[in-house]
């Protein structure tokens, strides 16, 4: 890797510690070579954070969720894209499908209980989608 990547992952991971103090004070680039979290003070989340040319999501998810098996952290890839200069709000975050649902759940944008029984979900008569709401949301909208 040549210096100028590895100068520019540097300021990626203080750019993105630097933009989430505005929340967790205490947010501290780790530098390279350690392993971990690339950026620590940030409690239950376990960022890993990337200014590659490469887009490899899979093998990054895969990095981070391996280290947060044991811990119970969120496991969150941030990726600063080639051109994206300083603007780390724009950069791309991304997470397990299954860790953003159970996280909007918790945050209060589920609809309905999520404990739903197998009796509470059933067929629309007249459109045949699944549904829990009786008349379906689909056939009302229509």
């Amino acid at each position: 890797m040549s210096q100028s990547r590895k100068h520019r992952g540097y300021d990626t991971e203080r750019l993105v510690s630097t933009y989430l103090r505005k929340w967790w004070p205490f947010a501290l680039p780790t530098g390279a070579g350690r392993s971990g979290s690339d950026v620590t003070g940030v409690p239950y989340i376990d960022l890993e954070v990337k200014a590659r040319a490469d887009f490899s999501p899979k093998q990054w998810i895969d990095q981070v969720s391996k280290r947060t098996a044991a811990t119970g952290d969120l496991p969150v890839v941030v990726c600063r894209l080639n051109g994206q200069k300083a603007e780390v709000g724009n950069y791309l975050a991304f997470l397990r499908f299954s860790d953003l649902v159970d996280l909007l759940v918790k945050a209060g944008y589920a609809k309905h209980d999520h404990k739903l029984k197998d009796s509470d979900v059933r067929r629309c008569k007249e459109c045949g989608e699944w549904t829990i709401n009786d008349p379906c949301n689909w056939c009302e909208a229509q």
